[in-house]
């Protein structure tokens, strides 16, 4: 049964749009009748002025312009989160023979003080320990996950995970979740680069709707000023003229004031997270935020691993695939591992680092909203983040990988340089001088 909170939101997201719909109507007409043709165009006689056609023609287009973008974006956006609202598909429970494997009473964990990392969003259930995986029962019965969907994990060289090495997994959905995906509770879905549930959109804002949400604002940001500008000017003369307002054009200035306020918030926030690559939910803790991620070594360094070898790494590593679990002893005794194994160094950023932050704000403002100014200012195309087609990572990576490579000497050896016959005549010139100064 839903929580009563998550059916209010959604009652509320499937009530808003056609309620926005309706004020985009009732502007049009406020602008339209009472104030262009009633008091500019055609004036009527209780207002005594003269007509001021070329006024009233102005507004009318430069409104209609502004409402009309202000509508294609809010439908863009709306379609997004519709029709490509980017959840996850949730995976089958455990089966009542993988349940069977769970001993009857779980041991109690011991509380331990340890820096807050990226984990599920949901708590282990009370009967499945299904969080911590294979290695998380005391008494060795592990319980045997689906293995089969960490290949899409394992093929890249980064990717967020547990301390253990393994992706974060969602105890609801029961899959592992890609980078920076969290579980949304009023639809019940794990979202790719989930920023919040809005109802003002009708549904959850995503990777896949953001850029479309931050032109909506603007826009709306700038339509609203438009019409709080020309309704409070003209009700200020039409109140200097017969001493009275005309009640639409105030009801217009409380519903610009209102709506003008309401998306100057929504666009400074959300171009601020876009210039700090983070989403809203990675906001809440960024300062204090630890991100643990799975680093593949590189083939040239797979021998110095070797536990003959006298280099020691200062990193814990994993190795992938991973056998399939539970194994007997005489199962793992004959258990031999794929030729092509995938190694890993689990390394962890410093409390407050952004992995996924490029360095600059401009660069991270082009991660959302596009590489041209028209991807800027018109919604045609994705984000270049829910782009899908580079299989390094799930998502850009800045300097904070970079420096975590380097530090735990990851990074390929610089190349030599080629030597030009320049380079070949300074060295000689060098010698010569030197053998001159010893003479000398």
């Amino acid at each position: 049964m839903a929580r009563p909170d998550r059916r209010v939101n959604l009652a509320v997201a499937r009530t808003i749009p056609p309620f926005l719909l309706c004020v985009c109507v009732y502007a049009c007409y406020i602008v339209t009748k009472p104030l262009c043709i009633d008091y500019l165009i055609r004036p009527l006689p209780k207002y005594s002025r003269g007509s001021r056609v070329g006024a009233g023609i102005a507004i009318l287009v430069i409104f209609y312009v502004l409402i009309f973008v202000v509508i294609i974006t809010y439908l863009r956006l709306l379609y997004n989160i519709t029709r490509n609202p980017g959840f996850l598909p949730r995976s089958s429970p455990p089966t009542k023979e993988q349940q069977e494997t769970e001993p009857s009473e779980r041991p109690q964990r011991r509380k331990r003080k340890h820096r807050r990392t990226r984990t599920a969003e949901k708590p282990d259930k009370a009967d499945i320990d299904i969080e911590r995986g294979a290695d998380g029962n005391a008494d060795g019965g592990a319980i045997p996950l689906d293995i089969t969907g960490l290949e899409s994990f394992y093929t890249k060289d980064v990717f967020v995970c547990q301390e253990d090495g393994r992706p974060l997994y969602c105890s609801t959905c029961c899959r592992y979740k890609p980078d920076r995906a969290h579980h949304c509770r009023e639809v019940d879905r794990c979202v790719l680069k989930m920023d919040h549930f809005c109802p003002w959109v009708g549904g959850v804002v995503s990777e896949t709707s953001f850029k479309f949400f931050i032109q909506f604002v603007f826009y709306t940001l700038i339509f609203c000023v438009f019409s709080l500008i020309i309704c409070a000017t003209f009700t200020a003369e039409i109140l200097q003229d017969t001493g009275g307002a005309n009640v639409h054009l105030a009801i217009g200035i409380g519903l610009s004031s209102l709506f003008g306020l309401f998306s100057f918030g929504m666009t400074i926030s959300s171009l601020q997270l876009a210039m700090w690559n983070l989403s809203t939910i990675e906001n809440l803790n960024r300062r204090s935020a630890v991100w643990t991620l799975a680093i593949r070594v590189p083939d040239r360094m797979l021998a110095r691993l070797n536990p003959e070898s006298r280099w020691a790494p200062t990193f814990r590593t994993i190795t992938y695939p991973l056998p399939p679990v539970p194994l007997s002893p005489e199962a793992a005794r004959d258990y031999q591992p794929p030729e092509k194994q995938h190694v890993f160094a689990i390394l962890q950023t410093l409390p407050g680092e952004n992995p996924f932050d490029l360095g600059s704000p401009f660069k991270n403002l082009q991660q959302v909203l596009g590489y041209s100014i028209i991807d800027w200012f018109l919604p045609l195309r994705q984000s270049p983040c829910a782009d899908r087609t580079t299989g390094d990572s799930f998502y850009e990576l800045g300097p904070v990988v970079s420096r975590l490579k380097k530090e735990a000497g990851l990074n390929p050896p610089p190349e030599p340089q080629p030597t030009t016959q320049n380079d070949t005549e300074r060295k000689h010139k060098r010698r010569r001088s030197s053998h001159r100064q010893s003479q000398e």
